[in-house]
């Protein structure tokens, strides 16, 4: 069986980690290591992750879901072995029970890079998350010359040989698209996987005018050639 870690990014979690990484470790295909980075929470996360987790990186100011993202990359890259990483958000709207999913179907088909696939129903999915995934998923499938089925979700597994591939830079949200972009560029295939979608009533982080204007400052970057 493959290796592989788990990157929790968290802001203000306190109502969701505990439980998040308690069910992690509850897997039967257990990750080799649990790293959190704590983007500036201001609530008890930092209290509440300190002894349950393998690693946690503490960002004193918060400074986006990207910025988070790429601190974990850059510890798992630098400090540990496995193979693959699996990001999962803080807030339990992605099923634990389908990382082994992921892991199973990255050993199976030798896959480098996994998105999880939410069903983007009207009535199960927000109707602005459902017109925001479309747009940017359509934008994305064009630039990327591959089908591109949900841009935004955040549980994805990567290699860490393609990761080392990708020069990441954006620090919110839209270093998700970012991701599948520079992976298109090296080549990099990406498979998905169904999962359910879930939303239990957690606030969301995403600032939906000011992440557009994001999205497509990015679009534009990488189209007009930025490294």
């Amino acid at each position: 069986m493959i290796s592989y870690d788990v990157l929790i990014p968290a802001y203000n979690a306190e109502n969701t980690i505990a439980q998040l990484i308690d069910q992690i470790k509850e897997l039967n295909i257990k990750p080799e290591k649990i790293i959190v980075v704590d983007d500036g929470s201001e609530d008890q996360t930092p209290n509440l992750i300190k002894d349950k987790v393998d690693s946690v990186i503490t960002i004193k100011e918060n400074k986006g879901k990207g910025f988070a993202l790429r601190n974990g990359f850059n510890e798992f890259l630098k400090s540990n072995t496995s193979d693959y990483l699996i990001c999962i958000d803080a807030d339990l709207q992605h099923p634990v029970s389908y990382i082994s999913k992921f892991v199973e179907y990255a050993e199976k088909r030798k896959s480098k890079f996994i998105i999880g696939k939410r069903d983007r129903k009207f009535g199960i999915m927000p109707f602005s998350r459902i017109l925001s995934n479309s747009t940017t998923s359509l934008i994305l499938s064009i630039i990327s010359n591959q089908k591109i089925e949900d841009s935004q979700c955040g549980f994805r597994l990567i290699h860490r040989e393609a990761l080392c591939k990708l020069s990441l830079q954006e620090n919110g949200f839209q270093l998700e698209s970012e991701m599948i972009i520079k992976a298109a560029k090296q080549k990099i295939s990406i498979d998905f996987i169904k999962i359910p979608t879930i939303y239990n009533g957690h606030i969301s982080n995403i600032n939906h005018l000011g992440d557009t204007i994001r999205f497509i400052r990015l679009v534009l970057s990488e189209l007009t050639g930025r490294s």
